[in-house]
């Protein structure tokens, strides 16, 4: 057996495990500038409350903000193949329970109708703290840490910030040859 053809087969076949379809998937969609209509965990009035909520943690100024990174697309794909059922079911129930707090309090409909300061208003208000109770009698600190916390990493792990920001190389580690022993 011919040890470089089976190292190339090993390397190739190892790479083919790596990327595979699904996360090049993820990542092509994350990067597209449509929207489809393909969702992973979210509804439709979901994603779009979603998107309102980290354009309010990550907006858009000299950088890009949480909408034009597409984030929302990320978080979605990122819970619904790397969050366990029982979890996706706890977060779809407590993300529903707040979008209806804030419907309950502003006595609306629908979240459209909802403007982006009063969802700002309950977003800080709950955001790390505790002893904050709604009109419902719960407390929401814990989805609005979870609310920031998708926006932080899906905002770290996209490409923009990873090449931009952080200084990101694709080989690690600096060569110089010609160094005095």
């Amino acid at each position: 057996m011919n040890r470089r053809k089976a190292i190339k087969r090993i390397s190739v076949s190892f790479g083919s495990i790596a990327f595979s379809s699904g996360l090049i998937s993820m990542v092509q969609s994350c990067q597209s500038d449509n929207m489809s209509n393909n969702f992973n965990f979210f509804n439709e009035n979901q994603l779009s409350f979603l998107d309102r909520v980290l354009e309010i943690i990550i907006p858009e100024t000299q950088t890009p903000g949480a909408i034009s990174l597409n984030l929302s697309s990320f978080v979605d794909l990122y819970i619904s193949k790397n969050i366990r059922n029982e979890d996706q079911k706890y977060l779809d129930a407590l993300m529903n329970e707040f979008m209806n707090m804030i419907l309950k309090s502003e006595n609306l409909n629908s979240m459209d109708q909802v403007d982006d300061k009063a969802i700002e208003k309950y977003f800080s208000d709950h955001l790390d703290n505790g002893s904050m109770i709604a009109v419902d009698g719960k407390n929401y600190s814990q989805i609005c840490g979870l609310y920031r916390e998708m926006a932080v990493n899906s905002y770290k792990a996209s490409e923009y910030v990873m090449t931009n920001k952080l200084g990101y190389v694709p080989i690690p580690g600096y060569y110089d040859g010609n160094v005095d022993v």
